[in-house]
């Protein structure tokens, strides 16, 4: 059975990035993977919240409607972790990647797991 992915991107320069916090991410890359482990399917959406910060997180239910299995973004808070595992999601965390990086690392299953954020303040 096929997996699906959500990783949060933003660009610098020609290089797609893991976003350090997926709220600000400038779009969504999502990929399926095969039973080998393989990518058979890419999509890309714009991230129609990007830089809102309002007191009820609602990326979790957006990016949900794509069917994905889990996110890969730099870093989120309690409540977007909260909202991803809610909507039965993996959350895990790479800050730093690059996106071809993340997306391997997790097909191989080298990537996992996740870390909170304890403040919004320190992402650039």
């Amino acid at each position: 059975m096929n997996r699906r992915l959500v990783v949060a991107i933003e660009e610098s320069g020609s290089e797609e990035r893991v976003a350090e916090h997926f709220g600000r991410c400038s779009r969504f890359c999502i990929c399926e993977l095969d039973e080998m482990n393989r990518v058979v399917k890419q999509e890309s959406y714009f991230n129609p919240l990007n830089g809102e910060h309002g007191g009820v997180c609602q990326l979790p239910a957006y990016v949900r409607q794509f069917n994905v299995d889990a996110i890969i973004a730099g870093g989120m808070g309690r409540k977007a972790v909260a909202g991803f595992h809610e909507l039965g999601m993996e959350v895990i965390t790479a800050p730093g990647l690059l996106y071809r990086e993340a997306v391997d690392l997790y097909a191989t299953g080298k990537l996992n797991g996740y870390q909170e954020c304890a403040g919004h303040g320190h992402h650039s």
